[in-house]
């Protein structure tokens, strides 16, 4: 058994991630759109620990690229393109009409290496969503949440045409002549805008919990109002099933006047998606969807909480088991105590002494009592 779970531990190290991405998105019964919020984060370490000349040149920066980006900007249109183009390759049905990015990459060079943080989030606009809905019931379209970017993506900015998907390009603008040393750093080149990691984890095996605090009778007076219980869906807590949390490193050398280190850091996907009603999840000819329903549940697959609920359970028969043991202990100590008589010291080798006599000291009546040495038959050190 042993040997099966080291065997699957490395078997996953070796899988090739996709790259960090958060969303965060709600799905309502009576809407034909949808705009979740995607963000996809990235750190990147510049390490000079010998000094050099990259070293003089990013030593006390502190800069800043952002800006923000509709689809009236000149880009954004074969932007959406592009994505619709990848989202149907899931397979998912879902139409994105517009895209909201706001962008923003802050480097701060410090004394042994700089840092640069890049945070993309992009709002698309979602239609189509809805493979097919009757009364109080829906079928949800969800593979729309793998959204990616193989390709450059140019808009408009106050910098210029700007590549969003190329996290060079922020380091072109900040400090060129650094990014010019470090034109053959292939990682500097890695796309930013990848969801694959939240699509490649198939919904029965996200958590999914009812929240039907809108429909407790008493949730007006606290100012929450709703018709209809929340299904929450989230990606879940790490475990073999599921995948491994530790962070993402790629790390590559040059050597120019002095040895360099470009390292890459990124977390683990996540996702959270709220829909209206209980929800479930399944497939509708070869698309991942959610099967709603704003009044009563929907099947629950046997396998979607399988491992918690046997994790909870086993606990749950650990502890009772630790108990009946503890009982059954303490039930012979009684037993044999109550045969054997008092043990430990022989009150007739005590002496007791008042306390508190010194000046100051608070009388009362209680003492303590000493082991007198010459009526013991052990030796005291």
């Amino acid at each position: 058994m042993k040997q099966l779970i080291l065997f699957i531990v490395v078997m996953l190290s070796l899988v090739p991630f996709a790259h960090a991405a958060q969303l965060d998105a709600a799905i309502l019964s009576d809407q034909e759109i949808t705009e979740p919020s995607f963000q996809f984060l990235r750190i990147i370490y510049i390490e000079y620990p010998e000094g050099g000349d990259i070293s003089e040149l990013l030593r006390g920066k502190n800069q800043v690229v952002s800006f923000d980006a509709d689809y009236d900007t000149k880009g954004v249109s074969d932007l959406v393109k592009m994505l619709n183009q990848n989202i149907q390759t899931a397979p998912s049905g879902a139409i994105i009409t517009d895209v909201k990015i706001n962008y923003q990459a802050i480097l701060q060079g410090n004394e042994r290496s700089a840092v640069i943080e890049y945070k993309v989030g992009l709002v698309p606009t979602i239609t189509n969503h809805i493979l097919n809905q009757s009364f109080e019931r829906s079928t949800i379209d969800a593979s729309w949440r793998g959204m990616y970017l193989d390709k450059p993506a140019f808009i408009q900015t106050d910098y210029g045409l700007f590549d969003i998907n190329n996290p060079k390009r922020a380091l072109d603008v900040m400090v060129p002549d650094v990014s010019e040393k470090l034109q053959d750093i292939s990682i500097l080149e890695l796309p930013l805008i990848n969801a694959g990691g939240i699509l490649e984890l198939p919904l029965n095996k996200w958590h999914s919990l009812f929240d039907n605090t809108a429909i407790i009778p008493g949730a007006r007076e606290y100012n929450y109002t709703g018709k209809n219980v929340i299904t929450h869906y989230s990606m879940g807590e790490c475990s073999i099933g599921v995948g491994p949390c530790d962070d993402r490193e790629w790390v590559q050398d040059i050597v120019l006047d002095k040895k360099y280190r470009v390292r890459i850091v990124e977390s683990r996907d996540d996702a959270t998606i709220a829909i209206e009603g209980y929800a479930d999840s399944r497939y509708v000819n070869g698309i991942e969807a959610f099967e709603t329903n704003l009044r009563s549940t929907v099947t629950q697959k046997p396998d979607t909480d399988e491992f918690p609920a046997t994790v909870i359970y086993g606990m749950a028969g650990i502890a009772a088991i630790a108990g009946i043991s503890m009982f059954v202990i303490s039930d012979r100590k009684l037993k044999r105590d109550k045969n054997e008589g008092q043990t430990g010291i022989d009150p007739t080798l005590l002496t007791s002494y008042p306390t508190s006599d010194s000046a100051g000291g608070y009388k009362t009546n209680r003492g303590e009592s000493v082991l007198e040495h010459n009526k013991s038959k052990m030796p005291v050190g």
